[in-house]
């Protein structure tokens, strides 16, 4: 197996992970449009953010941290190849 193998293999985990991730932020996202059409939309503000405009966001900042980190992972990675 050669180090570029196992740079792609890490490379797909990596997408794979975050892939996933979205699809978390993506479900906490959808919960929390549940929650506000239920019975009781006030208790919302105990899980989520105020509005559902403001946990769109924070999921959305939360999920562009991920691109730094990948380049942090090949920085690091490619400092490790040489």
């Amino acid at each position: 197996m050669t180090q570029q193998n196992i740079g792609k293999g890490f490379k797909r985990i990596y997408f794979i992970l975050c892939g996933i991730f979205g699809l978390l932020l993506l479900i906490e996202i959808r919960n929390h449009n549940f929650c506000l059409n239920s019975e009781f939309p006030e208790l919302c503000s105990l899980s989520y953010g105020d509005t559902l405009i403001s946990t769109i966001v924070e999921n959305l900042i939360i999920f562009s941290l991920t691109i730094p980190i990948y380049y942090l992972i090949r920085w690091v990675y490619l400092g490790f190849k040489k």
